[in-house]
């Protein structure tokens, strides 16, 4: 990862927007990123998405919102919160300011609530937006390890049985979408070696007992 090159690209993009205090901004953004409890949701994974967007640039029809959106979606993150992605919101928000288009930011902030992933994508656009973000499913297998590694260190202080009985919880619910990825463009890239990953996770877990618990209480 090349933080120049990155805080080139954000200031780019925030002053085409009509950011202001792009400098400023952009510190606090790093900070965020750079906190202690952050493994995964750090300015690599920014870094990661902003490839995947690359990748499908030619597909994706609001280029600049979707890439706004992926600097932001994670700049507040705390392992089990579930506002998250709304304080993300609110920090975009009162970055943005009055300088940038009321309709680009309400934009954008739709993007961000969508990376909650509760739900299928109301539109195109947004199913860009959430397929950067899972992206990481799709990686070798290596990699999406590593990932899953890093993961298990932003729950500090939680257990083995607890953290990987809720990560199995929430594979297998993946399991049951009819597909992870929601656009054609990432389905036919990643969907398949995403799904493979997920099956040999979740069986290496079962493997190691977790699940047990939770199966015969269903």
């Amino acid at each position: 990862m090349d933080e120049k090159y990155l805080e080139k690209r954000f200031g780019d993009l925030w002053r085409a927007c009509s950011g202001q205090n792009t400098d400023s901004v952009w510190q606090k953004l790093q900070s965020h990123y750079q906190e202690p409890h952050r493994h995964y949701h750090t300015l690599d994974h920014i870094d990661h998405c902003l490839g995947e967007l690359d990748i499908a640039g030619d597909h994706v029809a609001e280029f600049s919102a979707t890439e706004m959106a992926i600097w932001f979606h994670d700049v507040i993150y705390h392992y089990g919160a579930k506002d998250n992605e709304l304080l993300s919101v609110t920090y975009f928000r009162d970055m943005a300011g009055s300088a940038m288009p009321a309709d680009f930011v309400e934009r954008v902030s739709e993007f961000i609530i969508a990376t909650q992933h509760t739900g299928p994508a109301a539109d195109p656009a947004i199913a860009y937006v959430v397929d950067i973000d899972l992206s990481g499913f799709g990686l070798p297998w290596d990699d999406y390890l590593a990932d899953s590694t890093a993961l298990r260190y932003e729950a500090e202080g939680v257990s083995d049985e607890q953290y990987y009985n809720g990560k199995l919880r929430f594979l297998t619910e993946l399991q049951r979408w009819s597909s992870l990825y929601q656009s054609p463009f990432f389905r036919d890239r990643l969907e398949a070696n995403a799904q493979s990953n997920i099956a040999r996770y979740t069986n290496e877990l079962r493997e190691q007992g977790f699940g047990e618990t939770a199966i015969c209480q269903a």
